[in-house]
């Protein structure tokens, strides 16, 4: 007869020995999260790892601000909304031109939403670049979200000190993430030809004027096409979605949601802190969508931080849109114009080269 073992019974480990095991496991994860996140890499490296992707930009960004010698006077930071509608080229010939001088613009707008990554594109940009004087600055219905980028290009007191608090939802998303992105980014500084990254100025620079309010096509090979327009069923759907989703009209928040959802409020004034900490001034540009309503961002909010310019009055025409969420070549050129006339009275950063530095 087989003898039955009564496991509910049966000690495996001493408790005590257990605890010392769990100890010892805390202490080692403790150790190896602190050598991990102290190991040095190449910066450059970092802004390498979303070549492949829809983020692909991020790279351009690091090499515009960092390796590329032209001037930055006025930047365009924030998502994919402005990085489509604004035309660095045409606004530094606008700028040029009623300058007399020679007025250098970057669009640095990295697609998808998420604050914490404006304020760190800005701040990256401020602290090469003393000569900007006005950032131009997306304002969207909600930015309440971790940039996906955030977690990859963000020096680790970013990510694991300095995160927007008390409560963020995203902080240990990011987190997390930090220990295995140290350790692969120190690999690769000491290797970088096994992973196809270089610590050196690459030779495949898109250029000083690399402007995305035309077509171009992603690393994946897929067209983004400004000059297609979305059939009008489409675009209807599209921004039912996006009203559906974004949960229509503003209305002031409470405390709770404040406290719940802190990355939008707290990197925008972290941006507009940084900006004026470096003589510059940030201009929030809202762009919106097909046929969103109006009122569905804290205008107020926006405005107690620098000067706001809503473009509104083109939600409407369907002929503008590529997509329910962004415009197309013909609705950038009314959006430049608009921008154009929009943005004289907040110009005079530009008037005085030097700035706040007198």
């Amino acid at each position: 007869m087989t003898a039955e073992i009564d496991t509910f019974e049966t000690e495996f480990v001493p408790e005590g020995r257990a605890w010392r095991l769990l100890g010892w496991f805390a202490g080692a994860f403790a150790v190896w999260f602190l050598v991990s996140i102290a190991l040095p890499h190449d910066r450059y490296i970092r802004y390498q790892q979303l070549t492949d992707s829809d983020l692909f930009r991020s790279r351009w960004v690091y090499e515009r601000i960092h390796f590329d010698k032209t001037p930055i006077d006025v930047a365009i930071v924030g998502s994919s909304r402005v990085e489509a509608a604004i035309s660095a080229p045409i606004l530094e010939k606008e700028l040029t031109e009623k300058f007399s001088r020679p007025i250098h613009v970057a669009n640095l707008a990295i697609p998808e939403e998420g604050r914490n990554l404006h304020y760190l594109v800005a701040r990256e940009l401020l602290e090469s670049h003393p000569e900007t004087r006005i950032i131009l600055v997306s304002v969207v219905e909600q930015a309440g979200l971790s940039h996906y980028a955030f977690k990859y290009l963000g020096d680790t007191g970013d990510v694991l000190l300095g995160a927007a608090m008390p409560i963020n939802h995203y902080y240990f998303l990011d987190a997390a993430f930090v220990p295995y992105r140290q350790m692969s980014y120190f690999v690769q500084t000491l290797f970088p030809k096994w992973f196809g990254v270089s610590r050196t100025f690459r030779q495949d620079y898109h250029g000083t004027d690399f402007d995305t309010t035309h077509s171009f096509y992603l690393p994946s090979g897929k067209l983004v096409d400004r000059l297609v327009v979305m059939p009008q069923d489409e675009l209807e759907a599209g921004s039912k979605h996006i009203v559906e989703t974004d949960g229509g009209p503003w209305h002031p928040q409470s405390r709770w949601h404040l406290l719940n959802e802190p990355l939008e409020w707290e990197y925008s004034k972290r941006l507009a802190d940084v900006a004026k900490a470096h003589c510059a001034e940030a201009i929030f540009v809202r762009l919106p969508f097909y046929k969103s309503p109006d009122k569905m961002y804290d205008a107020d909010f926006y405005r107690s931080l620098g000067p706001l310019l809503d473009a509104q009055l083109f939600a409407g025409n369907p002929t503008y849109y590529q997509d329910p969420g962004h415009f197309n070549r013909n609705g950038t050129d009314q959006v430049t114009r608009w921008l154009w006339a929009s943005i004289q009275p907040d110009l005079g950063p530009l008037a005085d080269p030097k700035g706040c530095a007198n």
